[in-house]
């Protein structure tokens, strides 16, 4: 009776025309007979909305056009209360929607939408469905994301526009019939089942079949009604019959990818990617003839959701990832989230979450088939997923992800060690937590962090801090201790260097030649490097074992910079992350050239005698690691100095 109600209130409101406003003090058009491209004029009333008394609103337009989605932003003009706007439609748009917006705060109402009339002063086709559409993302693939994942409306209340859209216009059943059974397969399974072979039938009595009524069907076949062997049946149709159009458009499809390589404009180039996927899909490609002329569609989908990641575009983002190929996630994850989020650090955990859960949803629905490759990207990613999953406080979920990703891993990767400890913490899972410790340890893969944890275990344990030095060398594994003194004794080499002088961080000058007698470290960085960043922590662990020590001196320079005032960015980053680094400036890389320096970090140790000793470049990732590979190249250093 409950649902009953609720349509007939629905019919009423569209058929009275007040559901095209749903608040008239809000939002309205004119004139009210809007018709597809022609202008019309668009007042938005911002009171007792969240949007009252904003200094500027502007509005995303959302058009409904041929069963797709397109957006596109228009500015407000202020008059009095009021922001107004003029806006022409597609002509062939059946619906328009409008997204009201002042900086991250948006105003949709119940729904501003309005259904567009033809040349015929009938409701375009597709006006009903798109208005389902619009306020319910139940069917993804037609979600324009207008309400970011919010159901305005009930599933019952999409299959009443649904029905409506069939009744008004019945040859949009071929357009809608298949998103039509996925929302009845929501609320019904049994009834969707029996609507699904009406549907096919209905399709196959038509004398041609387009291209899209095939697709639709084998989407019946393997979504709606489970059978495989049918949808793959269907698959080799679709494949036999289109070749021929397949090939006929190689041509024109071969000059759309190069143009898109002429694009320079990001947000152009976002749109060309979507536009080509939309007039060549990948289900509809010659492989052939796209491996013979680089036509990527990994790459197309790669670029589409890193572009929409930079751009915050979620919408588009999200639709992409749903249906990306296999093969380019790795790209999309690595760029959306691993590069902004671990190496640049300019998203937080929640910012990151977004663009990674859906990657990962997509990832998982691979996992059946388990594509060539599938193990190493899926554990590639989780590291990462758990360590957002960690600081969103989703202990449960982080804790399940790191755990898996030590199938892989066995506790030689410390940042993921890190995370797997901190949860284990958290959860009071002691036994758990010190055997990790211990296992990461062993392979010389620890953070600070994890280092004051085993020793908070050591101490609870034993109620004293005495013999942890030892306890922890013993934990360390002999034949790792032993691979990493003959790599450090197999790298030393004997060079002269030149000398310099450089202002510091403290406005002191810093000449090479006036530290003799010292063993000097070198630690070339920069402010955009993140891998020399990432390896900071395992050098504070070099520097404090020599904290009273007068004859090591660690300098860290900073060169190769970029940005203008890189001395404010280097002395706020230290003091923000606890860094008591000596740091002198090397800005326009004169000093790090004459040193034969190119790629960084690159870490140097010279002797007491002014010989450069030791030149490494790169860091592979365990602050433990390179603290005890520093150590020994000091020491080394210490020892030829004596003649030892």
């Amino acid at each position: 009776m409950l649902k009953k109600t609720t349509l007939f209130v629905y019919n009423l409101l569209f058929f009275s025309g007040i559901i095209h406003a749903q608040s008239v003090q809000n939002f309205s058009v004119s004139p009210q007979k809007a018709f597809a491209g022609q202008q019309m004029n668009v007042v938005y009333n911002p009171k007792s909305t969240i949007l009252e008394g904003k200094r500027k609103i502007s509005a995303t337009v959302y058009q409904f056009i041929d069963y797709n989605w397109k957006k596109k932003e228009i500015e407000m003009d202020k008059s009095d209360s009021l922001w107004t706007a003029q806006f022409t439609p597609d002509s062939a748009a059946a619906i328009v929607a409008f997204k009201f917006k002042s900086g991250k705060q948006y105003d949709i109402g119940h729904g501003y939408g309005w259904m567009l009339l033809g040349k015929d002063s009938v409701n375009i086709a597709g006006s009903y469905a798109g208005w389902a559409f619009l306020r319910n993302p139940t069917v993804k693939e037609m979600d324009p994301g207008y309400t970011d994942g919010k159901a305005l409306i009930g599933d019952d209340v999409v299959s009443y526009w649904m029905t409506q859209q069939v009744l008004r216009a019945p040859q949009s059943k071929r357009d809608i019939f298949y998103y039509a059974l996925q929302v009845l397969k929501k609320n019904d399974p049994a009834k969707a089942k029996i609507a699904a072979f009406e549907d096919i039938s209905y399709i196959n009595n038509f004398p041609e079949r387009s291209m899209k009524d095939l697709i639709n069907i084998r989407n019946v076949y393997a979504n709606i009604l489970n059978d495989k062997i049918k949808a793959d049946s269907v698959s080799k149709i679709i494949s036999s019959i289109d070749s021929a159009v397949i090939r006929a458009n190689n041509p024109s499809k071969l000059a759309a990818y190069k143009a898109i390589g002429q694009e320079r404009d990001y947000k152009k180039l976002l749109e060309k990617y979507i536009d080509f996927l939309n007039q060549y899909p990948m289900n509809m490609a010659d492989t052939k003839f796209d491996k013979e002329n680089y036509i990527d569609y990994n790459r197309i989908y790669g670029s589409i959701g890193t572009i929409a990641s930079v751009a915050k575009d979620t919408t588009i983002y999200k639709k992409y990832v749903a249906i990306a190929p296999f093969a380019s996630l790795s790209t999309i994850y690595y760029r959306s989230v691993s590069v902004p989020y671990v190496s640049l650090k300019t998203i937080d955990a929640a910012q990151a979450y977004i663009y990674a859960r859906p990657i990962i949803a997509r990832m998982m629905e691979f996992n059946t088939v388990k594509p060539q490759g599938f193990m190493d990207v899926y554990f590639d990613a989780i590291p990462t997923f758990a360590d957002i999953l960690m600081h969103l406080n989703k202990d449960e979920a982080a804790l399940g992800f790191a755990t898996s990703a030590q199938q892989k891993y066995q506790y030689g990767k410390s940042t993921l060690n890190e995370v797997q400890s901190v949860l284990l913490k958290r959860m009071g899972q002691k036994e758990k937590l010190k055997a990790v410790l211990e296992a990461s340890t062993k392979k010389n893969q620890v953070s600070p962090l994890m280092l004051d944890m085993l020793k908070e275990v050591f101490i609870a344990e034993n109620r004293s801090a005495e013999g942890f030095e030892a306890y922890l060398t013993k934990l360390k594994s002999g034949d790792i201790e032993k691979q990493l003194a003959a790599k450090v004794k197999s790298s030393m080499i004997s060079q002269r260097v030149p000398d310099f002088t450089l202002m510091d961080n403290f406005g002191k000058q810093v000449t090479l030649s006036a530290q003799k007698g010292k063993v000097v470290v070198i630690d070339f960085w920069a402010s955009w490097c993140a891998p020399c960043k990432a390896a900071f922590p395992g050098m504070k662990m070099v520097k404090d074992r020599y904290t009273k020590a007068d004859d090591i001196v660690f300098f860290f320079i900073d060169t190769q910079e970029k940005m203008k005032d890189y001395q404010g960015y280097v002395k706020k980053y230290l003091a923000d992350n606890g860094f008591d680094f000596h740091v002198l400036f090397d800005a326009d890389a004169k000093m790090s050239k004459a040193f034969k320096v190119s790629a960084i970090p690159h870490k140097m140790v010279i002797g007491k005698d002014g010989m450069l000793l030791f030149s490494e470049v790169g860091y592979m990732g365990s602050p433990s690691e390179l603290a005890d590979e520093m150590g020994l190249m000091i020491e080394t250093a210490r020892e030829a100095a004596t003649g030892k």
